[in-house]
């Protein structure tokens, strides 16, 4: 949608692009905006996520077709986790990332060992548990009741095998830190001061690395501020966006 530069946005683990809507509406005025349904989820649901490196070339290849390699690639949670893979695939192609709610950082062990207990709950018992509690972490409390409803609409499409395969491969992948001592255009980092899946202090480590970085933190938000505080994540966005373009 839209036209101008070309932005593309890579939603997180259990959602679809849609979480990115009220960020389109208002950027396609000047910007091309291309939003993918990774595998798995939303309209990609048949198509299989075999790994963190293999959905990072089928991007790529969506963005040969749509003649917009060139772009500034925005990525959520487990969409964070693929910018780190296309920074180390095709960074050189790119004018700049953001990592919104994510990390460059590899699962720890920790985080690895509950990756697996829910694989393991999941195969046993189905998805119904696992989706009330992970629903639950998303979003700051006081937007929870607001927000509830769209996200059960949302996640509660997504299958099994989807689940499993996506938890499988968030769990082995690489970490991709090094590659921001390499990336020498414009990096965001947006934190949610209420988001529990990540360490403050392992975000401003990241940051550090960075020769160009723009770190916001967004006040009341969990982990989806572009749905719980959404004209404070597009005013951020903005801004990235704004310095990004006198970079060019």
């Amino acid at each position: 949608m839209g036209s101008g530069p070309h932005l593309c946005f890579l939603h997180g683990f259990c959602e679809d692009s849609s979480i990115w809507n009220y960020q389109i509406q208002h950027l396609q005025q000047d910007f091309t905006c291309i939003a993918i349904d990774l595998p798995g989820f939303g309209a990609s649901r048949e198509v299989p996520f075999k790994s963190i490196p293999e959905v990072a070339r089928q991007i790529h290849d969506i963005l040969i077709h749509e003649k917009a390699t060139e772009c500034v690639l925005l990525g959520h949670s487990l969409g964070g986790y693929l910018v780190g893979e296309y920074l180390t695939q095709y960074g050189n192609e790119l004018v700049a990332v953001a990592l919104i709610h994510s990390t460059l950082e590899a699962d720890t062990e920790k985080k690895k060992a509950n990756r697996q207990k829910s694989i393991d709950f999941i195969s046993a018992n189905g998805t119904s548990d696992f989706f009330r509690l992970f629903i639950k972490g998303l979003v700051a409390l006081p937007h929870l009741g607001r927000l509830r409803g769209g996200l059960e609409e949302m996640i509660l499409e997504n299958s099994k095998k989807s689940i499993i395969d996506g938890l499988s491969a968030m769990s082995v992948r690489e970490s991709k830190t090094q590659e921001l001592t390499q990336f020498n255009k414009p990096v965001l980092f947006v934190m949610g001061e209420e988001d529990t899946h990540y360490e403050t202090s392992s975000i401003l480590s990241q940051a550090a690395m960075c020769d160009v970085v723009q770190v916001s933190q967004i006040e009341d938000a969990g982990h989806l501020s572009m749905l719980e505080k959404p004209q404070e994540n597009l005013a951020v966005l903005k801004e990235f966006l704004r310095f990004v373009n006198r970079t060019l």
